[in-house]
């Protein structure tokens, strides 16, 4: 039996009469040990608990990390808000020390509210102070889990971009080592000076010529030329013929090119004079394939400050769509091969004045539930357009949609349909309160199995949005 001396140490039950605390009856013993949890977080709540001794850490799950949201100590209680919420445990609490507390389950806690009013306003006081306070902490962490993303992304794609440039590299140098053996052999044949000069020409006007594509592309009527080469070559017994002519046809030598080759130069040399330029060519096309890569290294490290726009002022006018191609980018390697990214843009919007960090967040959020609902393959479509004095900026998805049931509680903070290590529950209030709250603009979503959209609608100008408002209240 509790020692009703020991219960008006808490300051909550300091005031209550003998009678009224005789509800400490309805609650029981329970004792911990370290490390053991009493809470977990996502699971349903239940029950109300008074500290008597020891330490309790709450700690809230967010990606793989468990981020601490405070800490009970004695004379501590909690576990009201969520059944005054209705609401599961939003963390996860574990004894730090050996602990001691009174517990009452959902009957015995409105039983007591019941018996002893004068205490339900400072419970109601803690609910709103805790919720707040969480949500603030959940924030922080929710942003740290987005530059984490952020991280993440630019990791693999600079980790990709940089080991092309080093494969590119080391075939630059070994084509170096080869490049005057071959240039021994041209002049093994003796050329005369017009058709040295010949060479010359040619090779800077297949150079100027020369565009460097990715080697996955190939652009159209590519492989029709190569083919013509291919015959041309094996005709000539000419080894290796396919990368001869992939690297020939790069530089838009064709058959005409090749037959005029043939023409000029002496009898027997072509095969060291095709050797020889494409030596050339191909270490041209590495030497720009290692260009292409560091400037890709420079955008990417300009994307992730651009991204949070470091050393920015936080309210400035922006193209809109410059912030969904940043996101874009710090989320390429979520979207993989299987993920076809749609753009419908209305490029003649003009620059509008919104939030570009915290916008972002949105974007990424959105996005990033899109990329999971899809599950590696399906269609993401970027749209946007100017409706009245608005911009309508619509994000879809071919997902798995979301159930009509729950989409009213989307926006509610810490809903979440995903594991606790998956999902915050924070993502889309964030993009919720981003949108209505700090850019005066509009949120709404329409989803059904195979098609998910949401549309955010914004003020072409939120200085002046933000000075009605002002007025409205004057």
């Amino acid at each position: 039996m509790i020692d009703l001396k020991v219960l008006r140490q808490i300051p909550l039950f300091a005031d209550l009469r003998d009678e009224q605390l005789d509800f400490a009856q309805l609650g029981c013993d329970r004792s911990l040990q370290p490390g053991e949890i009493l809470a977990v977080e996502g699971e349903p709540s239940g029950y109300f608990w008074v500290l008597l001794r020891g330490e309790i850490q709450c700690a809230k799950q967010v990606g793989d990390r468990q981020i601490p949201w405070t800490n009970f100590e004695p004379h501590s209680y909690f576990g009201h808000e969520l059944i005054l919420l209705d609401q599961p445990y939003l963390t996860t609490a574990r004894a730090l020390l050996e602990s001691y507390l009174l517990e009452f389950d959902t009957a015995a806690f409105w039983k007591m509210m019941e018996l002893c009013p004068s205490i339900n306003r400072e419970l109601l006081i803690s609910t709103a102070q805790r919720t707040q306070d969480l949500g603030a902490v959940s924030l922080q962490a929710e942003k740290l889990v987005s530059l984490g993303t952020l991280t993440s992304g630019l990791a693999q794609e600079l980790q990709h971009v940089a080991a092309t440039e080093r494969e590119a590299v080391e075939h630059l140098q070994e084509l170096f080592q080869w490049l005057q053996p071959l240039t021994l052999k041209l002049n093994a044949h003796h050329m005369t000076s017009d058709q040295q000069e010949f060479l010359i020409t040619l090779q800077q006007t297949l150079l100027e010529r020369m565009t460097i594509f990715p080697a996955e592309v190939n652009p159209q009527g590519w492989q029709v030329q190569e083919e013509e080469i291919v015959q041309w070559l094996l005709k000539r017994s000419i080894p290796h013929p396919q990368k001869f002519a992939k690297v020939l046809t790069r530089a838009g030598l064709d058959i005409t090119i090749l037959n005029d080759i043939e023409s000029v130069v002496p009898d027997g040399s072509v095969c060291a004079v095709l050797a020889w330029l494409k030596a050339t060519l191909k270490s041209l096309a590495l030497a720009n394939e290692v260009e292409f890569s560091t400037q890709h290294i420079a955008e990417l490290v300009q994307a992730a400050k651009d991204y949070t726009y470091l050393d920015q002022a936080p309210l400035q006018e922006m193209d809109i769509h410059e912030g969904l191609e940043r996101t874009l980018t710090v989320l390429n390697h979520r979207l993989g091969s299987g993920i076809e990214v749609i753009r419908e843009f209305d490029r003649t919007l003009p620059p509008i004045c919104v939030y570009g960090g915290d916008l972002n967040q949105v974007w990424t959020h959105l996005i990033d539930n899109a990329i999971d609902a899809m599950a590696g393959k399906g269609q993401l479509l970027l749209r946007t357009t100017q409706v009245d004095e608005r911009v309508l900026i619509e994000i879809a998805d071919t997902g798995s949609g979301i159930p009509n049931e729950i989409q009213p509680f989307i926006f509610d903070q810490f809903f979440t349909t995903k594991a606790t290590d998956n999902g915050t529950g924070l993502g889309l209030p964030i993009a919720h309160r981003v949108v209505v709250n700090q850019h005066r603009g509009q949120i709404q979503v329409h989803s059904k199995p195979g098609c998910t959209c949401f549309q955010i609608y914004l003020p072409m100008d939120l200085r002046e949005s933000e000075s009605a408002t002002v007025s409205q209240v004057a």
